[in-house]
């Protein structure tokens, strides 16, 4: 049999056996039987290759999510910059962005957890914004709070991201239902 079509059924069957199109033993005795033995040695390299990129990806979450807490407590604990902190969280933020754009970062499946961090530093930029010039107004504080959930609806019917469609969607009502409670007090 032609080494190209051996290797296009060893896929397919591999996709069977993933999807459980097929009960895995017998997938795993068509891939010994096409493979002729060989099939071993590939598997484990390919899982070694897989290992690696797991903890690659495992690595890099733990570095974004870092940085994130870092500017997030530097915005807090730095009171007497805020335009240095702001200005921080406003670069970090749109570095986060960029970096959604390349096709690697896409391919990785490291983006939605960009676009999570990326919302997370802009809600902390509203409330400090808020804490530093309007600080003790309510209603701008609630107007800032709206402005984020709508951009968070927005962007998860953009992106058809149903955690964002879900997230905007629930910090409405919990505002609309702070406001309704608040109102009869």
């Amino acid at each position: 049999m032609h080494p190209q079509r051996k290797k296009m059924i060893i896929s397919e069957i591999k996709y069977w056996k993933i999807n459980k199109l097929l009960p895995e033993h017998y997938c795993d005795f068509l891939i010994t039987l096409y493979a002729q033995g060989e099939e071993e040695k590939e598997t484990k390299a390919a899982e070694g290759i897989l290992l690696k990129e797991k903890r690659r990806y495992n690595l890099m979450l733990l570095i974004l999510s870092l940085l994130t807490i870092f500017v997030g407590v530097c915005m807090f604990v730095l009171i007497r910059h805020p335009e240095l902190t702001i200005t921080l969280t406003a670069i970090v933020s749109f570095l986060f962005l960029m970096s959604t754009l390349r096709k690697s970062t896409i391919q990785s499946d490291i983006a939605p957890v960009l676009y999570i961090l990326t919302s997370f530093m802009l809600l902390l930029m509203s409330l400090k914004l808020w804490g530093v010039f309007f600080e003790g107004q309510v209603m701008l504080l609630v107007g800032l709070l709206i402005l984020n959930c709508v951009l968070w609806l927005f962007a998860g019917r953009l992106l058809k991201l149903l955690y964002f469609t879900i997230s905007g969607a629930a910090g409405l009502l919990l505002i609309i239902g702070f406001l309704l409670f608040h109102s009869k007090v």
